[in-house]
């Protein structure tokens, strides 16, 4: 299975940034559907029964990490994939704490990850050649996360889609 680890806006965020990247770039050639927004933790790639397993037994033994808030309020463009995403000025440190968790629990899981450094994004849009000009309403959503999820990736007739596989609270 094609898995990652990610954080899922909750619908009235989906929708409010569906709205907001509909108004602002009305001419996107291939909009991410909001049912798709995210924001990965970690990307898994393929990952057998075992090493499932083995990352569900080491999730259980993680430190506890607090509920934070999501803040995406930058828009952003990496020209390599062609994506357009929105990330965050501040990411909050129980987030990058949650992150480096993941990576190292992928790991010890015998994943192999590439490493970089953690930008906290949700893709808007993929196929964008160019970065478009700044919009005239900036973004700006905010979610409070207080669980994460494994998520799989699977294909359609319609393109991929991301249905969430298991979900862990965070610590209040």
């Amino acid at each position: 299975m094609r898995a990652f680890f990610g954080l899922s806006p909750n619908a009235e965020t989906k929708l409010a940034i569906q709205a907001w990247r509909n108004n602002a770039f009305p001419d996107l050639h291939a909009p991410v559907p909001a049912a798709n927004f995210h924001v990965t933790l970690a990307f898994l790639g393929n990952v057998s029964v075992e090493q499932l397993d083995t990352i569900n037994h080491l999730i259980d033994e993680m430190p506890k990490v607090t509920a934070f808030d999501v803040s995406l309020n930058q828009l952003g463009h990496w020209s390599k994939p062609k994506a357009l995403w929105l990330g965050c000025q501040q990411t909050a440190p129980e987030h990058l704490t949650l992150a480096t968790l993941i990576h190292e629990i992928a790991n010890r899981s015998g994943l192999q990850l590439q490493q970089q450094d953690y930008v906290a994004h949700l893709t808007l849009a993929r196929k964008c050649k160019v970065k478009p000009p700044e919009p005239v309403v900036p973004a700006n959503f905010q979610w409070h996360v207080d669980q994460f999820h494994l998520f799989a990736s699977k294909p359609s007739s319609q393109g991929v889609y991301y249905p969430i596989q298991q979900s862990w609270p965070l610590h209040n």
